[in-house]
């Protein structure tokens, strides 16, 4: 096999857009890259500024779009969704933004939605302590904040018993 040969600031900034063109990205994820690729830091830099001028990275845009998927189609909630931010290593203004964006209601239907089907899961007694306790650990394990867990056990457990009366 031949060696690798490091790769041009131009080559290395075509690639890092086609990457960025393909999918959201995030500086820090850039950064990662890049110095894997073998570019120095000033590269590096130099490579960034570039992608941002052309609006290929764009770390608010990032964090909204990573926030929106992970509720929408992960059900996460806001707490595990700002901790996959803060681990991305963005900076926390622009972690805020991107979770203060959610309407309310969306995020309690979505919230209401992943507890009712784990609910409908477990082999535990209905309204049991258990129950309540696996369902209430597997809402905050979600990111969903204990006051809204514990309420939407409140709704399930009320809208079960209406139900079987």
């Amino acid at each position: 096999m031949k060696p690798r040969q490091p790769l041009t600031l131009e080559n290395a900034l075509s690639r890092a857009a086609a990457l960025c063109a393909r999918c959201e990205q995030c500086t820090p994820d850039l950064i990662k890259k890049l110095t894997a690729w073998g570019l120095t830091q000033t590269d590096v830099k130099k490579v960034i500024a570039e992608l941002e001028r052309l609006r290929f990275v764009d770390d608010s845009r990032f964090a909204k779009a990573y926030a929106h998927d992970k509720l929408h189609f992960s059900g996460w909630g806001r707490r595990k969704i700002t901790q996959g931010l803060w681990a991305k290593r963005l900076q926390r203004d622009i972690i805020d933004e991107a979770c203060d964006d959610f309407e309310e209601e969306e995020y309690h239907d979505i919230a209401l939605k992943v507890i009712a089907n784990k609910a409908g899961s477990l082999k535990e007694e209905p309204h049991s302590y258990e129950w309540r306790a696996k369902l209430f650990r597997f809402g905050v394990m979600r990111g969903f904040e204990s006051s809204l867990v514990s309420e939407i056990i409140k709704h399930e457990i009320r809208k079960d018993d209406a139900d079987e009366e």
